[in-house]
């Protein structure tokens, strides 16, 4: 399967620093099978795709083709995202905790992807870092900014896994 990576920061990043197909560990003991180049059609149709319809409705907004607003709402996620928590824990019980794609699964990915998409993050501003993170950890820093922040996107890429 096929997805995007999207490099999103808070300082805006210059193109020799952007995620590229070659930024990310791949293959063996990886998730990425391998990565990338996008063109620039496919790159604004998933950045809109992004905003418009994986991120949180109405805590982001798409203000140019590479920077997005952080308009608030952290506190509503992190309730909506501690009660999906106790759901699926309260499906685990001690019948269904060996299941193979069973409760406890639904719970960890739950843990590691709270918005349940398949695009991954790629937030490092340097360019150093050799992986990307699922959304979870995309939120949690979210949930750190002040309405207004200012967030730029640099690379996007394709992955296979």
């Amino acid at each position: 399967m096929h997805s995007k990576i999207f490099q999103i920061t808070r300082t805006r990043v210059s193109q020799d620093d952007y995620l590229n197909e070659s930024t990310l560990a791949q293959g063996d003991n990886s998730f990425f099978d391998y990565c990338g180049e996008i063109d620039e059609a496919e790159r604004k149709f998933h950045i809109d795709n992004l905003v418009n319809n994986m991120l949180p409705k109405g805590m982001f907004e798409l203000i140019s083709e590479d920077t997005i607003r952080y308009i608030g709402g952290a506190e509503k996620w992190q309730a909506d995202f501690v009660a999906g928590m106790r759901s699926k824990a309260e499906a685990v019980t001690p019948d269904k905790v060996l299941e193979w794609i069973g409760p406890v699964y639904q719970l960890e990915k739950y843990l590691k992807n709270p918005l349940d998409t398949a695009y991954w993050f790629y937030m490092d501003e340097e360019g150093l870092q050799s992986h990307a993170e699922q959304s979870y950890e995309f939120m949690r820093q979210v949930c750190e900014f002040e309405p207004g922040t200012l967030l730029y996107i640099g690379g996007v890429i394709d992955y296979h896994f």
